[in-house]
């Protein structure tokens, strides 16, 4: 059982990426936005305001087809530099209320508050502090849910938004959930809800007193776990940064506005793409020995190759030419590329050294570390070095309209 004195926040910040955009733009504010790419180079929607959401719009919508649903929508293009500085900008605030704070995105999070009686009397009382906070110091919105674990709160922030707060008391969880439906529950998608429903079970309180035995049939070992969430009852615990798990593999894909057989395009594209999983790498204090490169054809035909190295390193240089390498073995067909992408794994912790000895080296790592904090405050494609830099001159005729989204 979860002790009655936990209290868990999930925190969620309101159509982040718009919100900042019209911080910086505030004749942006009552009107239908969206952040993504242009509509004639096959850009999707990464963000839509309230505004935006009332005619049907979404993030990963075509915004081809979100123009249609919404002809006075107003397209920003967007850029994650910006964003990444708002959002440490705000999770530097929420940290001076607690230590243990679990980022799960750009624009979300979850803090444990246990044990903070004596500072913030309750949790809830902390979370509009938080809220206010963030409004009058930062400008944009908070929704925060409230409870006794991670489960409940989330659920309770969507079921605050916009802009508000829901608090679940102790031993409320179950009475909270019970009235909802139960593909609200995390976890639950759409081919579960589906059969939920065949078996006349739409909500979860109608799940929670649903025989075990029967669910254990239908479901088999998920389906007891599936009642104990929807009866509110969760004991996955919120991991600060010190004990957060260590990511897989870094990686980013881009699909082109427009497919091409332009092999200098790829090669630069590429470079760009591996420098920015690099950064990655660089900023979480990993190593990589793996590579593994990605296109998908005009015909939607995929095809990956990847390669292990001999030693793990963080260094682009490094990275590049067996990447390019990969690249040189693989785009051999006589068809147009759609994208392109580039992962890293076989991860450990440390850093690039190179050797001691060699000043050169040094020099080199000096540079490296400061490109990365220019691209950290600018954008990713702030600057650009070797053969990208044409992608910013505009020699080839397919650069992508719209944020490069990381996966």
């Amino acid at each position: 059982m979860i002790a009655r004195d936990r209290s868990v926040l999930h925190v969620d910040l309101d159509a982040f990426f718009v919100a900042v955009e019209r911080v910086r733009d505030p004749s942006l504010i009552g009107r239908p936005v969206v952040v993504g790419g242009s509509p004639e180079q096959r850009g999707v929607v990464a963000a839509a305001s309230y505004e935006a959401r009332a005619y049907g719009v979404h993030s990963a919508m075509p915004m081809a087809q979100a123009m249609r649903l919404c002809p006075d929508l107003v397209r920003v293009r967007g850029g994650h530099g910006l964003y990444g500085r708002a959002s440490r900008a705000v999770f530097a605030l929420l940290g001076n209320y607690t230590p243990i704070v679990e980022k799960v995105s750009v624009d979300e999070a979850y803090l444990d508050l246990s044990g903070t009686a004596l500072l913030y009397s309750r949790a809830v009382d902390a979370a509009e502090r938080m809220r206010r906070e963030v409004r009058e110091r930062l400008r944009l919105d908070l929704t925060i849910g409230v409870s006794r674990n991670r489960l409940v709160s989330k659920v309770a922030s969507a079921f605050a938004k916009p802009r508000g707060l829901f608090d679940v008391r102790p031993g409320q969880e179950a009475r909270f959930l019970a009235p909802l439906p139960v593909k609200v529950l995390p976890g639950i998608g759409p081919v579960t809800t589906q059969r939920l429903l065949d078996f006349r079970i739409p909500r979860l309180g109608t799940l929670a007193a649903t025989e075990r035995w029967f669910l254990e049939e239908v479901f088999g070992s998920y389906g007891p776990a599936m009642q104990r969430r929807a009866r509110g009852e969760d004991d996955t615990p919120v991991r600060p940064p010190w004990e957060r798990h260590e990511a897989k593999t870094i990686g980013h894909e881009e699909t082109f506005p427009r497919d091409t057989e332009d092999h200098g395009f790829l090669r630069a594209k590429l470079q760009e793409l591996l420098a920015d999983a690099a950064r990655r790498l660089r900023a979480q204090g990993l190593l990589a020995r793996k590579i593994t490169v990605r296109l998908r054809y005009a015909d939607f035909v995929a095809e990956t190759r990847d390669l292990t190295l001999p030693v793990a390193t963080d260094h682009d240089g490094e990275l590049l030419e067996p990447a390019l390498e990969l690249l040189h073995r693989m785009a051999t067909r006589r068809t147009l590329v759609r994208l392109l992408g580039v992962r890293l794994g076989g991860l450990s912790r440390g850093y690039w050294q190179g050797s001691l000895l060699d000043e050169g080296r040094a020099r080199e790592r000096r540079l490296v570390a400061a490109l990365d904090g220019i691209r950290d405050r600018h954008g990713g494609g702030a600057v650009r070095v070797g053969e990208a830099v044409w992608l910013g001159r505009g020699r080839w005729t397919g650069p992508v309209g719209g944020p490069t989204m990381p996966t």
